[in-house]
């Protein structure tokens, strides 16, 4: 469990990142990642962020259960 909580800690950070990426093209109207379109950025983070709920999701429901 330790190691998914590692990985979505690192999901997390990389939505996270790529979310502020997407408002500062947004806001600048510069690519920086050399996407084609600024959604490009908020899909990829919206992807990280998902998998982090449902890593966690997945390590509540768990530890739950042996409760």
């Amino acid at each position: 469990m330790k190691t998914l909580k590692w990985i979505a800690y690192f999901s997390a950070v990389s939505g996270a990142i790529l979310f502020l990426v997407g408002v500062f093209s947004a806001i600048t109207l510069k690519h920086k990642l050399e996407a084609i379109y600024i959604v490009s950025y908020f899909l990829g983070a919206n992807s990280f962020l998902l998998i982090t709920t449902v890593i966690l999701l997945f390590i509540h429901i768990n530890n739950h259960k042996k409760e």
